[in-house]
């Protein structure tokens, strides 16, 4: 994530910046929340106020979720990204053309070898990276092409891991700390996946916490088949210096009913109609075939 504190200098035995590349210069701000490949037109940098809409030049430092520790290797400064200019036949970078660059969100998929999952690293105090856009006299750094290897294939698949992650930071529970909470009774999630292998495993991660006097219990749901019950303790609701709630996690896997599978989380309050439940995240990964 690109924030202010990312402009902190790096570790001592690193060299510093002389001058921040913000301090001169006109300079846009790009919000990003997801990763991808974005598109600026030409026009778009005329309409900006550019002063070389030619030479368009796009600038980052996106380090994700940074360190706690005061020590751990920090973003000096912003560095240039290398970008694609789609030009017509002139060659030239002009009207009718656009420019691509690749940016991140703050969030990390993080492959974890001991689990065989990838765990996702969720930042706790932003949702938006920023990216920063100005120009120069002379062209921006390009993404230069690569050769292709002359040694043929020695593996080809047609599958990859799909992966899916829904965590909304809404509510703080204690109005204290980094740990934010979605408060549900029920909730339908649709993941968006498409040629889900069916004969392949679902691998999920899910994380609740709830506030009762007694056990209850968040049940994870395909269609209308339990895959997951997760009993939540209660606890001591007039201890107002004990556990404010109870938080559960769990792991598993199943194989999935459809090749495009949509589940509901519920709630189940064991009849204290004044029990409150809470979802923290749930992740899914599973293998899919490339659809041609």
């Amino acid at each position: 994530m690109l924030l202010s504190a990312d402009l902190f200098a790096q570790n001592s035995k690193d060299s510093y910046s002389t001058t921040s590349r913000l301090s001169s210069g006109i300079w846009f701000r790009i919000a990003v929340t997801t990763d991808g490949i974005y598109r600026i037109d030409y026009s778009k940098l005329k309409q900006l106020g550019l002063e070389n809409p030619s030479n368009p030049k796009i600038f980052g430092n996106n380090f994700g979720q940074l360190s706690y520790y005061n020590d751990a290797p920090k973003p000096d400064d912003l560095k240039e990204l290398s970008i694609l200019t789609v030009t017509g036949s002139d060659g030239i970078f002009n009207e009718g053309d656009y420019l691509l660059f690749y940016a991140q969100g703050t969030g990390r998929w993080k492959y974890n070898t001991g689990t065989g999952m990838y765990d996702h690293i969720q930042h706790n105090y932003s949702d938006t990276a920023f990216y920063f856009l100005t120009s120069g006299t002379t062209p921006g750094k390009r993404i230069s092409a690569v050769a292709e290897p002359s040694q043929p294939a020695s593996y080809s698949s047609s599958e990859s891991d799909a992966l899916f992650i829904h965590e909304q930071d809404i509510e703080n529970l204690i109005k204290s700390g980094r740990e934010w909470f979605q408060q549900i009774s029920t909730i339908h999630l649709d993941p968006g996946l498409t040629g889900l292998l069916t004969t392949e495993k679902v691998k999920y991660n899910i994380r609740v916490a709830a506030r009762a006097s007694v056990p209850t219990v968040f049940r994870l749901y395909e269609n209308n088949t339990i895959k997951n019950s997760l009993q939540v303790q209660g606890v001591n609701l007039f201890d107002y210096n004990g556990t404010y709630a109870q938080i559960t996690d769990s792991s598993g896997s199943f194989l999935p009913l459809s090749a495009s599978p949509v589940f509901d989380i519920n709630y189940f309050n064991n009849g204290e109609t004044g029990a409150h439940g809470w979802l923290d995240y749930i992740t899914l990964q599973g293998r899919k075939i490339k659809l041609i």
